[in-house]
């Protein structure tokens, strides 16, 4: 798969840089898209001179954002939906619920928005549970922002290290997905099992 899109991207030539920065968009909208993948490729392009590196840096941090900006309007629209209707529910989301959600992330919103790059599969729920408990925009997209850049950094440099080492770019990639599936699945279970305690706790 890795060594089809460095072909189509090689081929689209400067185009091919958008494409990098529409990547890092749609993998906030669609969690499958593998967009951290597209991203190393912009490593191995700027290692290799065919786009320079400050381009693909700023391109891919203006796709992350602009990701992160679509799901917090959509979140936005999700809390004045229930706010205008408490009794309806939307795809298994209730009011109820949904007022849990805006209470965590108030308390530990801004964490989670300065780490949610790092988490594949679930960053953009982040954004949309921060618009949902209407947290002020500004902040929201400056500390996605800066989680954006530090992990385009991050993975920019990966691709430039391994250079044209598809191979081998395909199996780091594989390897720092399974690593933070695990991590997230374990804090998953954390959470749940804290939960579960509290809720088993009798009340005096």
């Amino acid at each position: 798969m890795v060594e089809y899109l460095d072909n189509l991207i090689m081929a689209l030539g400067l185009a091919g840089v958008l494409i990098l920065g529409l990547a890092a968009m749609l993998e906030y909208l669609v969690p499958p898209f593998p967009g951290d993948t597209i991203t190393l490729l912009g490593g191995v392009y700027a290692v290799r001179g065919d786009h320079p590196w400050p381009l693909v840096f700023v391109v891919v941090t203006v796709g992350s954002v602009a990701g992160a900006a679509i799901n917090y309007w959509f979140g936005t629209w999700l809390a004045r939906r229930f706010e205008a209707k408490p009794d309806t529910s939307f795809f298994g989301l209730t009011h109820a619920r949904l007022v849990e959600v805006q209470a965590r992330m108030r308390r530990g919103g801004p964490w989670l928005l300065l780490a949610n790059r790092f988490l594949p599969g679930i960053r953009g729920v982040i954004f949309i549970a921060a618009g949902a408990a209407h947290m002020p925009r500004r902040n929201a997209l400056l500390l996605g922002a800066l989680s954006a850049m530090a992990h385009n950094a991050l993975v920019l440099s990966v691709g430039r290290a391994v250079g044209g080492n598809l191979e081998r770019l395909e199996g780091l990639m594989a390897r720092y997905q399974m690593a933070v599936g695990v991590l997230v699945l374990i804090g998953v279970l954390a959470v749940v099992i804290r939960t579960l305690a509290r809720r088993r706790t009798p009340v005096t």
